[in-house]
């Protein structure tokens, strides 16, 4: 009874692991869809688009999000580095979502706070913030 008991444990934590290593690629446009959804979605129906949340207005009009350092077209510094690492429990739901569906969102909005002009996403989890000169 006691190995069987074991042997179970043993099989629930190699799952529960395993689980947590299924990330193998997020697609670009699948980031960028999910952003423009954060930042087009109103909490109050039938409020107009940033109405009431200047928040989400502030960080949409003044910071740019790039997924290549190739793609800005101007001179920057970078003035901070971050990193997204969201707390996943790999059984109820996995990683992969979550960062496709919030990694710009909060990479844009730990660059408003701290008045940057800018986001390059490294990858999946890092991100770079940036001022312009």
């Amino acid at each position: 009874m006691k190995k069987q008991l074991r042997n179970l444990f043993f099989l629930g934590t190699v799952l529960f692991l395993s689980a947590s290593c299924t990330v193998s690629y997020i697609n670009t446009d699948t980031l960028k869809q999910n952003y423009e959804k954060k930042i087009h979605r109103t909490t109050l129906p039938g409020k107009v688009l940033f109405k009431t949340d200047q928040r989400k207005k502030d960080t949409y009009e003044h910071v740019q999000v790039f997924l290549n350092e190739n793609e800005v077209q101007r001179n920057f510094e970078v003035t901070a580095y971050g990193s997204y690492t969201p707390l996943i429990l790999p059984i109820i739901r996995p990683e992969r979502p979550r960062l496709e569906k919030y990694l710009l969102w909060k990479a844009a909005r730990k660059a408003r706070k701290l008045n940057a002009d800018g986001v390059i996403i490294d990858n999946k989890n890092d991100f770079r913030v940036i001022k312009f000169k």
